[in-house]
């Protein structure tokens, strides 16, 4: 910034010239040239600037096609003016948008930078000299390094900078102490290399100074985490609990190094706390869930000549496994489990089961289900059948045949701490000591040649203990007719492979009510497995890898399982349930009834990312990169990946965006890789995955792991997240494009008693829609008064009309208020400004707009439950219906699946509803929770101390007066002697590229402005200026 940057200013025409900006040499003023104007026209002082905005966020911007990252605005003056800026890279962008924030922030607050240093120096001196014993005020090396460890609140500092620091002191000094440092050394070298620069240019962002205070914090976790219920005590207890200086603590003020240990702490992880226990409804049948499966468990290596052993099946259930596979084959007295025809070792039965005893439930509750690969002959499957029944005891769930409810239709809590068998089984009226069953080998399974199966014999004492029974698929309409619930098909990789791709819809329908498993190729001899995810996109419940293979799968297999708690069952989404819901996992549309969402991420930086394991021919610099992995339906799946940083491995800077749509959130899966750009053979460095649901949005850290899963140590990565729909920088809802619009309506299916209805519901489904629309538009043309992105919310618009109103002379006062009920902004002011005015109109549109929605969401929601009730009746009429109007063979089909669109549509339109509504009553509860805080806020904020103080002057060269000490306005470059006293070095803000954006710097789409006119009963003197005005 005080060298200059080449900058391209965009006029309101949307012409584009290539202008030098720099600030004047006092830093009160921004310039730029050439321009024809006079050069005292050409710039922007300092202390008329209102706004620096992130991103296109101006009308001028958002109609070009400029990157996001590389964009922000300057507004200044008493009416706005726009100064609209592009720069080369986001790096330089950055730091411009921050340098502007120090020195605007600075203006209010001329010695704040200053005394937050202070306060944090007053620390650091203290630390020092407690470590320093002796009272020489030096430290050796040893000493100042482990200082710096213990007082670094972003973990274990990288010690080779550290070392390089101490080594170019030591080459200064000639005062005979080389390998010590004294107490002005150690802060300095403190303050370079342990502190994070993306999160100081957070706070100067956020806050326009180096500190939160209690109402910042409160704004920063309500607008940008998403925390609720949040006090002036509760936010005391953070600053307290984190912040390390006495002084801070006592004054209520969060440092850059309290902040940085807060962002880094669990309260901060990006895994939703919900999901680090059982959340999800445990009440479903088994069917319902997926369900964490391992293909033979007991292999620690390939399936060839690896070792045998209990370890793999501790593993497995200290991974959250709830189905585990034995292949049980003869032994000399006992049975061995070992895979057969191969050179894998041998382990004995009843160890495995001794294991499962000891650790079934040590890491879930809930059932686990021992599959078992019957090879023995009929006197050692007696033995299998006897150790099964004395080892596990009253554990062993044996199901009764007089039993009303089946197997597969009981839930995870009716089974909690059962142990059960899936196997071969005889019919139940079965009266011999031995029948034949179809062989046992998974092989032949799916062996679709028409000669006569293999048949083995099977005892009957071993058949009785089989609770979930396996049998033969052949195809989707026989196993309609003659499979049970306590039945279960077990498929080949490749067989399921061609059902997915070939009958998607008719797969996921399968498995609404049946029990399907897929297991690997017997090709994958080196035990690789496959993309679970394709199985899962057509609701296969155990979907079996090899837990001793690390990699990319695994990695999928347990970020899916990491939610609920790790407890092995996953809830699957209500459409992949629901007998009436149309899907097919091969959609690349939008899901009927069902509003997509959009997720932005910043990846913003790493933290202590290790060389990738095995490298020995490179050095120990890394060149790191993100890789981004959306995994979900075909239409959801997605890949994208930051620039490469360049031998930077402590702290690499990344600052890009992304954005995915995602038709069916629920099924997706995000992974995070970090890799080595420049390292061959192995450049895999860490990665993390996680569902969507467990996702929080805000600024989160994510805590990195190996390729086998363990956690690497202080490496994180720093990103900011936001979701439609999600609170804490998700937006309500998307704008509706004319596919969504097509994906709403319904459709007639061709018997007039029904269509009949289905005119009216249709009527219903478009006033739903339109109340929803209207909420969306009010809420985001306040966005737009407050020039944030369409992922904003309610209290990031309230901080900006705060900041706004609190930077305003002509505001005596604000507050919070109730009026009819709802609670609305009081502003005190003689002649406020036409643009705060607006802002404030459509803040009070905005949230009576919302309670609308909340008093009749209600209305409309019984109305479409009536209607999806009324429909309902007519489906196990269908057919007869059908037949009577000659509806028959293809005609018949099409007739079934309008029908089943229907019904999605309607329960679709009922769930946004419900979800608008739920997002309203936030909304409205977040401008509540600001009473207090606006109060609080506004007092300092507009303090005398702050509002008549002298003009920050950041440069002893050429520094400008305070208007109020001089009878005529002096330009703010004009020189005047200032007193040593009030010199104030230049801040090292505006010498360091920022590494940090805030949201409003995401790429988010614009919403259609409301036509509501309901709305306009409220409207006060504000509207007719509304329409005229602008800036």
């Amino acid at each position: 910034m005080m060298g200059g940057s080449s900058l391209i200013k965009v006029r309101p025409n949307s012409r584009q010239y290539h202008r030098f900006f720099s600030l004047s040499e006092d830093l009160n003023a921004i310039r730029w040239t050439p321009t024809s104007k006079k050069s005292s026209k050409a710039m922007v002082p300092i202390d008329s600037i209102k706004e620096i905005r992130t991103g296109k966020n101006t009308e001028v911007l958002r109609s070009l096609g400029h990157n996001e990252d590389c964009s922000f605005s300057i507004l200044y003056g008493e009416d706005f003016e726009s100064l609209d800026l592009v720069a080369a890279t986001s790096e330089e962008a950055n730091i411009w948008v921050t340098g502007l924030n120090a020195l605007v922030g600075a203006q209010k607050s001329p010695d704040g930078l200053e005394e937050m240093q202070a306060l944090r120096e007053r620390w650091l001196q203290e630390m020092f000299e407690q470590a320093a014993a002796d009272n020489s005020g030096y430290l050796d090396q040893c000493s100042a390094i482990d200082l710096i460890q213990k007082l670094s609140a972003s973990g274990k500092v990288n010690t080779v900078r550290i070392r390089q620091k101490l080594t170019e002191f030591d080459q200064s000094r000639n005062d005979g102490r080389r390998g010590t440092i004294d107490s002005k050394e150690f802060i300095d070298m403190f303050k370079e290399v342990a502190t994070r620069p993306e999160i100081y240019f957070l706070l100067i962002r956020f806050a326009n100074k180096d500190y939160l205070c209690v109402e910042d914090l409160q704004l920063f976790l309500e607008g940008e985490q998403g925390m609720g219920d949040l006090t002036h005590e509760k936010c005391l207890e953070i600053i307290h609990q984190y912040e390390p200086t006495s002084e801070a603590r006592t004054n209520g003020q969060l440092l850059i190094d309290g902040f940085t240990k807060y962002l880094l702490s669990d309260e901060c992880d990006i895994m939703d706390p919900a999901h680090l226990r059982v959340c999800e409804d445990m009440n479903q049948p088994i069917a319902h869930y997926f369900i964490s499966t391992s293909h033979n468990t007991y292999l620690l290596e390939d399936q060839l000549k690896g070792p045998s052993s209990v370890e793999g099946i501790v593993r497995a259930l200290s991974n959250g496994c709830r189905c585990i596979k034995l292949d049980c084959w003869d032994g000399i007295h006992e049975p061995f489990v070992y895979h057969g025809n191969t050179l894998t070792s041998k382990v004995p039965f009843r160890d495995c089961i001794e294991v499962i005893r000891e650790f079934a439930f040590v890491y879930s509750p809930f059932p686990l289900v021992i599959h078992l690969e019957n090879h023995c002959s009929v006197d050692q499957q007696k033995v299998v059948a006897n150790i099964l029944r004395i080892t596990l005891r009253g554990l062993l769930y044996i199901h009764r045949g007089d039993s009303q409810v089946e197997v597969g239709q009981m839930s995870p809590n009716d089974l909690r701490n059962k142990i059960l068998i899936m196997g071969k089984k005889l019919p139940l009226d079965w009266k011999e000591d031995k029948g034949e069953v179809t062989d046992e080998d998974e092989g032949t399974e799916t062996n679709k040649r028409k000669e006569k199966h293999k048949k083995i014999v099977i005892c009957k004492e071993l058949s009785d203990i089989v609770s979930i029974v396996r049998c033969r698929f052949i195809d989707f309409q026989t196993s309609k007719q003659i499979q049970t619930s306590q039945e279960l098909c077990s498929l080949s990789e490749s067989t399921a492979v061609r059902l997915a791709h070939g009958y998607a819809e008719d797969f996921v329908n399968h498995n609404k009510v049946f029990l399907t498993r897929v297991f690997p190729n017997g090709s994958r001899v080196d035990s690789t497995n496959f993309n679970p995810q394709d199985f899962w996109n057509c609701g296969c419940q155990f979907v079996a890898l090899n837990f001793q293979t690390p990699g990319q799968m695994m990695d999928l297999y347990d970020g899916r399982f990491r939610q609920n708690g790790g407890c092995g069952y996953v809830l699957k989404p209500l459409i992949m349930r629901d007998q009436m819901s149309f899907f097919s996992a091969n959609a690349r549309d939008m899901v009927p009834g069902m509003s997509p969402q959009i997720l932005y991420i910043k990846i913003i930086s790493g933290q202590q990312l290790p060389r990738p394991r095995g490298s020995t021919a490179k050095g120990d610099v890394i060149d790191p990169y993100v890789l981004i992995q959306v995994y979900g339906i075909p239409a959801d799946c997605a890949e994208r990946k930051t620039r490469t940083v360049s031998n930077e491995g402590d702290c690499p800077i990344f600052e890009e965006s992304f954005e995915f749509q995602l038709m069916l959130p629920e099924l997706v899966l995000l992974r995070f890789v970090i890799l080595d750009d420049d390292y061959i053979g192995d450049d895999f460095i860490g990665q993390y995955t996680i569902p969507f649901d467990c996702i929080r949005t805000g600024y989160r850290h994510i805590r990195l792991l190996s390729n086998t899963g363990e956690p690497l140590e202080n490496a994180t990565l720093f990103v900011h997240v936001a979701i439609t729909n999600k609170k804490g920088g998700g937006k309500l809802f998307k704008k509706k494009s004319k596919t969504e619009k097509i994906l709403v309506d319904v459709r007639m299916i061709g018997l007039k008693q029904i269509d009949d209805m289905l005119r009216g519901i249709s009527q219903e489904v478009e006033e739903a829609i339109k109340v929803r629309q209207d909420t969306e538009n009010a809420m985001d043309d306040l966005r737009t008064e407050c020039g944030l992105s369409d992922a904003a919310n309610m209290k990031q618009c309230l901080r900006v009309l705060l900041q706004r109103l609190s930077a305003c002379q002509q505001v005596q006062n604000i507050s919070i208020h109730e009026r009819g009920g709802l609670p609305m902004l009081k502003v005190d002011a003689t002649n406020m400004p036409t643009h705060l005015h607006r802002t404030v109109a459509m803040l009070e549109k905005t949230i009576i707009e919302f309670q609308y929605m909340i008093d009749n969401s209600d209305r409309l929601t019984e109305k479409l439950n009536n209607s999806l009730t009324s429909l309902l009746e007519f489906y196990e009429d269908l057919p007869n219906l059908a037949n009577n109007a000659a509806i028959k063979g293809k005609k018949y089909s099409k007739l079934q699946e309008n029908y089943s669109w229907d019904v999605r549509v309607l329960r679709g339109q009922i769930d946004l509803l419900e979800s608008c509504k739920k997002c309203c009553k936030q909304a409205i509860a977040q401008v509540l929770s600001s009473a207090s805080m606006i109060g609080n806020y506004n007092n300092k904020e507009r303090s005398p101390s702050i509002r008549n103080q002298r003009k920050l002057n950041l440069c002893c060269k050429r520094p400008s007066i305070d208007a109020q000490s001089s009878g005529a306005r002096r330009s703010p470059t004009s020189p005047i002697s200032l007193s040593p006293a009030n010199e104030i070095k230049p801040k090292s803000i505006l010498k360091k590229s920022n590494s940090n954006i805030e949201q409003g710097s995401v790429n988010y789409a614009n919403l259609s402005p409301t036509n509501s006119t309901r709305s306009n009963s409220w409207i006060s003197e504000s509207i007719s200026l509304e329409k005229n005005e602008g800036y």
